[in-house]
């Protein structure tokens, strides 16, 4: 019996015999299972999204396109975003993008003359003047009623009964007003003959008027009796007064010059975003090609 258990022991295999397969070799570990995180980020990477509104869904003819040489995430645009980055960027990005420095595909397409622009034209420059006209109209109230409420007990306004103005007196409100709008323009022509003065920093000959702008040499103007000092008071204000109507003037002109000039560029560029149109290359980005004459054209409007 116990040659026979020894026989018996001797033919049981064990595990580390190398003709047999392991057992636990051939088990399969189990691989660890993707997380819901994992997932959705492999499926929004996988979605097409505009690199500028960061959206995938859009109007429905307004697709994505692939209009230059970015891959990735910055490979799509819609077509609308990229014609509105294309009119208020400023410099070459009309033309080309400006993140890969391609230039795009141009399709020329003719358009006829559209009288709604340029009454758009007229509205938005029209807004933006009458908002600078409230905004000016709201300092000088602010101005108007800090001397209302200076001149609480009206002595101030009832001492211009007996003269000219007396009927302007009798009414709080324009009084005070026209009071504000003094005010506005003495400011404004004391605080542009301050900058006008400091333009001539560099030119030793300006130092004196320099000097009298910041108000160094007013002090040496007054004289020692108090009627004298209240008549040269006057004839400052009076001069500021011009000096503010003046500048103000010039400001106005050049405000209006420079909001005509942007808005007129800004739906210029969107009329030729329209006329221009960007092609989509699907992702195979070869060199553009333009007719000369239309590249002359871009050439001089600075857009190309």
């Amino acid at each position: 019996m116990k040659a026979g258990e020894l026989e018996l022991e001797e033919a049981t295999p064990s595990d580390s015999d190398p003709l047999l397969p392991n057992v636990n070799s051939q088990t399969p570990s189990p691989s660890p299972s993707p997380s819901s995180g994992e997932i959705n980020d492999e499926e929004e990477g996988s979605i097409a999204t505009c690199r500028i509104c960061l959206e995938c869904d859009g109007e429905e003819d307004d697709d994505l396109i692939s209009p230059c040489m970015c891959k990735g995430t910055q490979q799509f645009v819609h077509r609308s975003c990229l014609d509105h980055w294309r009119s208020v960027k400023e410099g070459f990005a009309f033309s080309h993008c400006t993140t890969c420095k391609a230039q795009f595909h141009l399709r020329v397409v003719d358009l006829e003359e559209n009288s709604w622009r340029k009454i758009k034209f007229r509205l938005f420059v029209a807004r933006d003047v009458c908002l600078g006209f409230l905004v000016i109209q709201t300092v000088i109230g602010m101005m108007g009623a800090l001397a209302y409420f200076a001149d609480k007990d009206g002595s101030f306004r009832d001492s211009f009964n007996d003269s000219w103005d007396q009927i302007l007196s009798k009414h709080p409100i324009p009084f005070y007003y026209c009071i504000g709008v003094l005010v506005f323009f003495v400011l404004l022509g004391f605080f542009g003959i301050i900058l006008h003065c400091s333009s001539f920093n560099s030119d030793p000959r300006m130092a004196g008027c320099q000097n009298c702008c910041y108000g160094w040499g007013v002090l040496d103007c007054f004289p020692a009796s108090v009627e004298a000092c209240f008549a040269l008071v006057i004839v400052f204000v009076v001069i500021f007064a011009i000096l503010g109507i003046a500048y103000g003037f010039l400001a106005t002109t050049m405000a209006i010059q420079r909001i005509w000039q942007r808005h007129y560029h800004i739906l210029t560029k969107r009329e030729l975003t329209q006329e221009y149109v960007v092609e989509d290359l699907h992702g195979c980005y070869t060199p553009a090609k333009l007719d000369p004459e239309h590249l002359e054209r871009l050439k001089m409007l600075k857009l190309l």
